[in-house]
């Protein structure tokens, strides 16, 4: 226990007298804490600040992540075939439509559904201007999909020159709603609604039947992006990989739906430039809210430092006052990250509905914000104990 008595000695300076008994390093930190009121709010709040731009910084990278993937996790495939270039799966790079019958022909192999992709221009009917979108095509009576209700949908698309629109796509494409559109000076018509999000490649997405495709490209036949395959329930999926790309030629590679993610997570994670420098941004909030830490933890080591050397005179050595300090730091960090996340937290849903990004919230990012919290303040707290390493009782004369 730490009783504390705040006591006004001669000359008007208002001090803290501190009696400790046993092991009361945290009692003790925290009550030092306390004993300004004003200076710990505004300490972490300075703290919440260093911990926000870190937050920020990991969220937008997480959209990167989030929204380059969404269209592989929203497929409902065990395994894809696509072309050995095709990296990442957003970059179109299509192949031979028999690849398909190859794959299909191994044993254990129970449906294969191709999709298509292309990027075109979507005219804006209300101010007339262009954009681009990703027009996905699908035999409509394939189920593609996760989503069960847009598998339903999709059949709706048997009718040549209607379309299905991203809902989460960006205010710029206009109406979103039923009625008629404009694709690369095709006419549409919009038929329904489904969600996916905006990414770093385009701020809209469009699916379409196969035969719509043909007219917007204006060719007769248009070769796959990949081909989406389901395989009988108990069999093992990497040896099922193995088995078909053993029978279909080298052009073209075989995944399972997760080692697709993985390979695409790593492509956005290390061969782009952005999600690099948002890494070297969340370095630099650490390394402000070390500063910021430092200089609220050596001043509060200053202005105790009466106290720390009554300590010392006491018989309490340097481990006790080096826990204090550190306690000190960890109450600081615990204090900054709270509001920091509450912010973070609006700032990520205000960020997915302005963007259309796929914005998730993820319990790493949230726990990678807290470690780096402790860690942050912890280096500061261990900088500010030079002063009391080097304290001699006999200042307290």
């Amino acid at each position: 226990m730490v009783p504390i008595a705040e006591q006004a000695p001669l000359g008007g300076h208002r001090r803290v007298e501190l009696t400790v008994r046993g092991n009361a390093s945290i009692a003790l930190s925290w009550r030092l804490l306390l004993h300004q009121p004003v200076r710990l709010v505004m300490s972490a709040a300075g703290i919440a600040f260093a911990l926000l731009l870190m937050s920020l910084q990991l969220n937008f990278r997480n959209a990167l992540l989030d929204s380059s993937t969404e269209l592989i996790r929203q497929l409902d495939a065990d395994m894809l075939v696509m072309d050995d270039e095709k990296d990442p799966f957003l970059s179109r790079d299509n192949m031979p439509v028999v690849r398909m019958f190859q794959a299909q022909s191994v044993r254990g192999i129970q449906a294969a559904h191709p999709i298509w992709m292309d990027l075109m221009f979507w005219r804006n009917l209300e101010t007339g201007l262009e954009r681009p979108i990703r027009v996905i095509a699908v035999d409509p009576g394939d189920p593609v999909f996760v989503d069960d209700e847009l598998n339903v949908a999709l059949a709706r698309l048997a009718k040549p020159g209607t379309a299905l629109v991203d809902r989460r796509s960006r205010s710029g494409y206009g109406s979103l709603s039923p009625g008629p559109a404009q694709v690369d000076r095709h006419p549409l018509e919009i038929i329904g609604t489904f969600s996916m999000g905006a990414d770093f490649e385009v701020d809209g997405n469009m699916i379409v039947g196969y035969e719509t495709l043909l007219d917007l490209q204006g060719v007769n036949r248009a070769d796959p992006e990949a081909i989406l395959l389901h395989v009988e329930p108990g069999l093992d999926l990497e040896r099922m990989a193995q088995e078909i790309a053993g029978v279909v030629p080298g052009d073209v590679r075989v995944l399972t739906k997760e080692r697709l993610l993985e390979r695409d997570l790593e492509y956005w994670r290390s061969e782009t430039p952005l999600s690099v420098i948002l890494l070297v941004g969340v370095g630099l909030g650490f390394a402000v809210g070390v500063v910021i830490c430092y200089q609220v933890l050596y001043t509060e080591v200053l202005d105790h430092l009466e106290e720390f050397a009554t300590l010392k005179a006491m018989g309490y050595g340097d481990e006790f006052l080096r826990r204090v300090v550190v306690a000190e730091a960890w109450f600081l960090s615990v204090l900054g990250f709270v509001p920091a996340s509450i912010v973070a937290l609006l700032f990520q849903r205000m960020l997915g509905s302005m963007t259309g990004l796929a914005v998730h919230f993820s319990w790493f990012a949230s726990g990678s914000v807290f470690i780096l919290s402790i860690g942050m303040c912890t280096a500061a707290g261990i900088l500010a104990l030079a002063k009391i390493r080097s304290l001699d009782p006999a200042e307290l004369m």
